[in-house]
């Protein structure tokens, strides 16, 4: 099931960057990629519950802005990963540029998808969006330590740290930290 106003990658492409699984027939991809183009209000209240549940963002963020704000950009493109069932969206990246710097936002992944290859996935294909465009590297930018690793495993070093304080409280949670990688071209 496709979602109206949505391109849906190739198979070929995804699978080249891992992000299809099988579903139960061997011949149909249990997932499918989307980049997303006129997001309906479904899929905006879906991403946003994703980015939540993956701790991304906190309740009441306006997942639409976000979103309007990096498909008006003109230098921004939001990549969705849906089951093949019912079309349930379980993986996002965004991935945009600001002229001179690459970067990857939202990668999320839902908990039950977690171990597929679909997190590495979509960031191969945000990295891929962002050397088309000619960029030489690529940033992105870490709150949560435990996801340093997964970055690292992808070549990607810390270049700046900064504190990350609770909204609000002052009181310093973990590091804010900005991560970097030269793109392939």
């Amino acid at each position: 099931m496709k979602t109206p106003g949505a391109t849906t990658l190739s198979q070929t492409d995804a699978a080249r960057n891992n992000a299809v699984g099988k579903s139960d027939r061997n011949d149909e991809p249990g997932v499918f990629l989307e980049r997303l183009q006129s997001p309906t209000a479904q899929d905006i209240a879906a991403i946003g519950e994703l980015w939540q549940k993956c701790g991304l963002t906190r309740p009441g963020h306006d997942a639409g802005r976000d979103i309007a704000d990096c498909l008006n950009s003109g230098r921004g493109s939001v990549i969705l990963a849906r089951t093949a069932k019912d079309a349930t969206i379980i993986g996002t990246v965004m991935a945009g540029h600001d002229g001179e710097s690459g970067w990857v936002h939202y990668l999320a992944v839902s908990h039950d998808a977690r171990g597929t290859g679909l997190g590495s996935g979509l960031l191969a294909l945000a990295e891929d969006i962002l050397a088309a465009t000619g960029l030489v590297a690529n940033k992105v930018t870490v709150t949560d330590p435990a996801v340093h690793d997964f970055y690292r495993k992808f070549g990607y070093e810390i270049i700046e740290t900064a504190p990350h304080t609770k909204p609000q409280t002052s009181e310093i949670v973990n590091d804010f930290v900005v991560m970097r990688k030269r793109l392939k071209s």
